[in-house]
């Protein structure tokens, strides 16, 4: 679980003032030192932002409809970011604004679970297309790499998109000096996964 500091800021950009003279307000989330900025589709007179306090002043009736609004989409982020917390994948900001916008961002499949997957498959296949040595064998290669990810990426699972070749050299330095595992057993864990 993320338990990191969430940061929901509304800017406005002076230099992109339309034809009434009034200018976008952006929304700026910032998780673990990485920033996403969108459009509220909001816009406001600069004269009635107060940069401090994040708002539209004096108090009037147009205002505080805006400061609604503003406070609903803060809401709503933040409840992104909770639904995000209870899940056991790690998730960073892009992943905040896509659940805040409906998408759920966690429709992508993790190394783990790509894992699970497939031994479930071949656990059924079991005298069809595998025998039960190879099923065990694919359950310890699950195992082993679920170790890596733990000690040496220091997450519970990475997401399939995040795989690359340091990953892969990574996982293969790990699997020879920490479990001491030769290259032909190295190429027959390859050729599992």
């Amino acid at each position: 679980m993320n338990n990191f500091k969430l940061s929901v800021l509304f800017v406005f950009q002076k230099i992109k003032m339309n034809k009434k003279g009034q200018c976008p307000i952006k929304c700026r989330i910032t998780f673990l030192k990485s920033r996403k900025e969108f459009s509220t589709g909001i816009f406001i007179n600069p004269d009635l932002w107060d940069s401090v306090k994040r708002k539209a002043l004096p108090d009037s009736k147009e205002n505080t409809i805006l400061n609604n609004k503003l406070s609903l989409i803060s809401h709503q982020i933040n409840e992104a970011f909770l639904m995000l917390q209870i899940l056991p994948n790690d998730f960073d900001v892009d992943d905040i604004h896509k659940k805040y916008r409906g998408k759920d961002s966690k429709e992508e499949i993790t190394i783990l679970e790509a894992y699970d997957l497939h031994n479930s498959k071949a656990e059924k296949l079991i005298g069809i297309d595998f025998n039960q040595l190879s099923w065990t064998r694919y359950i310890e290669s699950r195992r082993k790499v679920a170790l890596f990810i733990t000690k040496f990426c220091k997450r519970k699972d990475l997401r399939l998109k995040d795989l690359d070749l340091k990953f892969i050299q990574d996982l293969e330095y790990f699997f020879k000096t920490e479990l001491k595992l030769k290259q032909a057993t190295l190429y027959i864990e390859a050729s599992r996964e």
